[in-house]
């Protein structure tokens, strides 16, 4: 038969090349499709995720059923205690539908994108773990780790609000320790950045938050720092002193803060120093 002739397809006249290209690309969806069940038969889950993935981008209207097969893996590989291909196989199934819950899968993805540094990413499933997780504490320990990828994407609104959450709940004692450290990290952070933005005013009630109960030492100093910027800015130069001498409490001689205060407390000092007279003959 010649390319050129014409079969009847569902009572439509279509060219001979035309219907053998379609025919070759179903033919290979199809096996596609197969060999993904096939690998997910046999335990190969590394292949299974790749075929499922090519079959959900030849075919879009394929999607849900790629998406199924991927939860198969995922279940298979958990059971299987194959961590790596759980995760595998939840990242692929992210990405051919990110709009279907990972369910009692998501706690898995959550870490693994929090393990990676990858804040977008935890940040979108973070919310979902946190809801399915099995236990109280569980729910503490992953709704910390939201706040802590919210602080890495220099959210502070958002992470304080999680700390914060995670000390209301008063489940897990070490966590709750962790909460208060990430809360005063945050207000350092957003106080720096309203001290850059030339907001002094707003930026001082955050450094405040940072000197809290609970605050790691390096944090307290660096609030300290920043208060006496603020003071500096006010004009209240004595204020501004007396917290660049608070932010070199517990530091090492040589470390940054340090280095940073002295400075500061050199410079003022210079400032108010009166000037030298000239000599007399």
């Amino acid at each position: 038969m010649s390319p050129h002739e014409v079969v009847i397809v569902g009572g439509a006249r279509t060219p001979m090349a035309e219907y053998v290209g379609a025919f070759k690309d179903v033919s290979a969806i199809e096996l596609g499709a197969k060999a993904a069940a096939a690998a997910l038969h046999t335990g190969d889950y590394v292949i299974a995720v790749a075929a499922y993935r090519a079959l959900a981008q030849r075919d879009r209207s394929r999607a849900g059923e790629a998406a199924d097969g991927l939860e198969r893996v995922a279940r298979a590989a958990l059971a299987a205690n194959d961590r790596a291909a759980v995760v595998s196989a939840l990242a692929a199934l992210r990405a051919v539908a990110p709009e279907r819950p990972l369910g009692r899968y998501a706690r898995l993805a959550a870490l693994d994108a929090t393990e990676r540094g990858d804040s977008a990413a935890a940040l979108a499933i973070l919310p979902s773990a946190v809801a399915t997780a099995g236990d109280p504490r569980t729910a503490d320990s992953l709704l910390y780790l939201y706040g802590m990828a919210a602080a890495r994407a220099r959210d502070c609104t958002t992470a304080v609000a999680a700390f914060e959450g995670v000390i209301r709940r008063q489940r897990e004692s070490a966590v709750q320790d962790a909460a208060r450290e990430g809360i005063s990290l945050c207000a350092l952070i957003e106080g720096q950045r309203l001290l850059e933005a030339g907001k002094p005013a707003d930026a001082e009630s955050w450094f405040r938050r940072a000197t809290a109960p609970g605050a790691p030492p390096e944090v307290t100093r660096g609030a300290f720092l920043g208060l006496g910027d603020v003071r500096l800015a006010q004009g209240d130069v004595p204020g501004a002193l007396e917290s660049y001498q608070q932010a070199l409490v517990g530091g090492a001689p040589g470390d940054t803060i340090t280095q940073r205060a002295q400075a500061k407390i050199n410079a003022l000092g210079k400032a108010d120093a009166p000037a030298t007279p000239p000599n007399q003959p």
